[in-house]
């Protein structure tokens, strides 16, 4: 009897468990245990990440406000161009 790949060795008192992927539920109570549990990891993780948010906010929008003022042509400089 030649032993074939996947069973080249006899390994005893081990027990394999095994379920078909046609038997498996993926989505099994995503709806009622999985949104609430996301809702409630966000509610507590939120003291922790609002004030990084913000931050990122208030820099974000500071430094486009800069950026357009360094920007910005100076009218004193085109004066008197015809």
């Amino acid at each position: 009897m030649a032993l074939k790949f996947g069973k080249l060795a006899r390994i005893h008192r081990v027990v394999y468990y095994g379920l078909s992927p046609l038997e498996q539920r993926a989505w099994a109570k995503s709806i009622t245990h999985g949104l609430p549990n996301v809702l409630n990891r966000g509610i507590r993780l939120l003291p922790t990440m609002l004030p990084g948010f913000i931050m990122s906010i208030v820099i974000y929008t500071w430094s486009n406000a800069a950026h357009d003022r360094y920007t910005r042509k100076d009218p004193k400089l085109y004066e008197n161009d015809t």
